[in-house]
């Protein structure tokens, strides 16, 4: 622009400035003039829109339409690396408006950082039908990512399966956000290489990425990939780990299961959750005995934890699943389902395991034992005690089952247990007397099992003692006033007669457990009179057993030595 021109240029603009209406004849005339200055005016144009009130933007910015052409456009675009931000958008709003130029000739400038990317974007977009997305996804590595975003949509908007190679051949770059719009192109276009591509990014090093592939092959659920899906259940992130079950529920492959049992056996728990949480929304009984069957050569930590979190996570589906397993020909079948059903406590398992107990594997027996005490139904106390006659291996199992589930009713058959020569069965069938007595038979209960532990070994000798404080717990909490073992002074006859009448009322039970001598001595034992603790002194042996040191308190049931 020559100085003679430029000062022309001034004097019009200042000239519209002066006007109060930038549409009145005065005003119009100047802008004529303006216009006839040609190219030499733009930047005089463009300084201009600094300054611009609403109505003299609009005349500007027509003006500056009328003067773009290609040889104006670079000229003009300058306008969009303006430090003020109203020619900036002046600027963009008359190139937006024009289509006398190329658009491409603008997409080179995404990679200069003196131009209002915003603004450029704004400019292509109103011009997007006419853009080259070749030399546009050139450009996208210099872009911001709210920027990048923007230029996604105008190839998204754009992109045709002519593209397809093109977009797949930049998979190899290394920016994440660029992958993941790239992904969201390339899935509107399901073809094999596309899809073989997409898998390929499950197993990309940024989360992100893994999730936008993820999410792009579950639009074509026809020919995804199950096991490639599944794989991700292993992912260290939880959000990708949540998106493959929810791809996975939706999709509901046969062949799901079949994959299912890497991250079933695996250490991380969220990935042995996510695995039964698949299974809780479409598994069968046949996929649930598909996966114990895949992990009973698994070593025994992997079998557990595959068991457990069935269990633990399993809802009505698999737990309906494991019911019907545990009467499977296959023993290890039998064996996963019940350590499942141990672990679930789920009551519906009631009559189930009843029938378990009287499985041929002895395993499988004792741990439907083991289930039924865990979830607390008396129905199956007759099964129990059938099982006390039927396996003598399983006879510490049953009785420790009956201790819990038991009452005083049975008690005349889990007393004879005690005389038992096998250490186990002993030990067992004294915490079971102990929690089967009722506050009545509490204190006859306690002479047979000192009577069982006297000159017993250390360990009869240390159930014997735990059962006892047990049963001594369990009457003082419900009130009774009999004072096994207290400190309360009692006459002997009063004793005597009291004990009497707890002997009459076993006498059955007695009868089963000791002979004549024994239980004259038992009788014997239970009629002593109680040890008065206010006669004690120090130094004092009781039973040459314990000394006696010093009184330390007195509560509403006892005394404390």
């Amino acid at each position: 622009m020559n100085f003679l021109s430029a000062l022309q240029a001034d004097r019009l603009i200042s000239q519209i400035q002066g006007e109060p209406d930038p549409t009145s004849p005065p005003a119009k005339k100047a802008f004529e003039k303006l216009a006839r200055l040609g190219p030499g005016a733009v930047p005089k144009i463009l300084g201009a829109l600094a300054g611009a009130d609403k109505r003299q933007t609009v005349e500007y910015v027509e003006l500056l339409g009328s003067l773009i052409n290609e040889k104006t456009l670079m000229v003009i675009a300058r306008g969009l690396a303006d430090t003020d931000p109203r020619t900036v958008s002046g600027t963009a709003w008359a190139l937006s408006s024009s289509r006398r130029y190329n658009p491409n000739r603008l997409v080179d400038l995404l990679a200069e950082d003196d131009f209002s990317k915003p603004a450029l974007l704004e400019v292509l977009t109103a011009h997007k039908d006419r853009l080259n997305i070749r030399q546009l996804l050139g450009q996208i590595y210099y872009l911001q990512p709210s920027e990048k975003a923007a230029v996604f949509k105008l190839v998204e908007e754009s992109a045709d399966t002519s593209l397809v190679p093109d977009l797949i051949s930049r998979m190899d770059g290394k920016d994440p956000v660029v992958k993941m719009h790239l992904i969201n192109v390339l899935a509107r276009f399901p073809t094999p290489d596309v899809e073989s591509t997409l898998q390929g990014q499950l197993k990309d090093p940024n989360k992100l990425v893994r999730q936008a592939a993820l999410a792009g092959l579950a639009r074509s659920p026809s020919s995804l990939n199950v096991e490639a899906v599944c794989g991700l259940l292993l992912d260290p992130d939880i959000d990708v780990m949540n998106k493959a079950v929810e791809v996975i529920i939706k999709l509901n492959h046969p062949d799901t299961v079949k994959y299912l049992l890497p991250a079933l056996k695996d250490e991380n728990e969220f990935s042995r959750r996510a695995a039964v949480e698949i299974l809780n929304e479409i598994g069968t009984t046949n996929s649930v005995k598909h996966l114990l069957e895949a992990v009973a050569d698994e070593d025994w930590w992997v079998r557990s934890r595959a068991s457990d979190a069935l269990a633990r996570i399993g809802g009505p589906r698999v737990v309906d699943a494991v019911l019907e397993l545990i009467r499977d020909k296959n023993p290890d079948i039998r064996r996963a389902a019940i350590e499942i059903l141990n672990t679930c406590k789920d009551k519906r398992a009631v009559d189930q395991l009843i029938i378990a107990t009287k499985d041929k594997d002895w395993w499988v027996s004792e741990r439907a034992a083991d289930a039924l005490a865990e979830i607390g139904n008396n129905k199956a106390v007759p099964a129990l005690l059938e099982m006390l006659q039927r396996n003598e291996r399983s006879v510490p199992v049953a009785l420790q089952a009956l201790g819990r589930l038991g009452d005083r009713s049975v008690l005349d058959k889990v007393l004879p247990y005690l005389r038992n020569q096998n250490k186990e069965i002993k030990i067992a069938a004294i915490t079971a007397v102990a929690q089967l007595a009722d506050t009545q038979q509490a204190e006859t209960v306690r002479a047979y099992i000192q009577q069982v532990a006297n000159g017993a070994d250390q360990t009869i000798a240390q159930a014997a003692d735990k059962a006892l404080q047990k049963l001594e717990g369990r009457v003082l909490a419900t009130g009774e006033m009999s004072q096994i073992g207290s400190s309360a002074p009692r006459s002997s006859d009063a004793s005597r007669t009291a004990r009497t009448d707890r002997v009459e009322r076993t006498s059955t039970a007695r009868t089963l457990l000791l002979d004549d001598a024994e239980m004259q001595a038992v009788a014997a034992q239970a009629a002593v009179q109680q040890l008065d603790i206010s006669t004690l002194h120090a130094g004092d042996m009781i039973e040459n057993r314990y000394k006696f040191i010093q009184k330390i308190g007195k509560g509403a049931f006892g005394t404390v030595v």
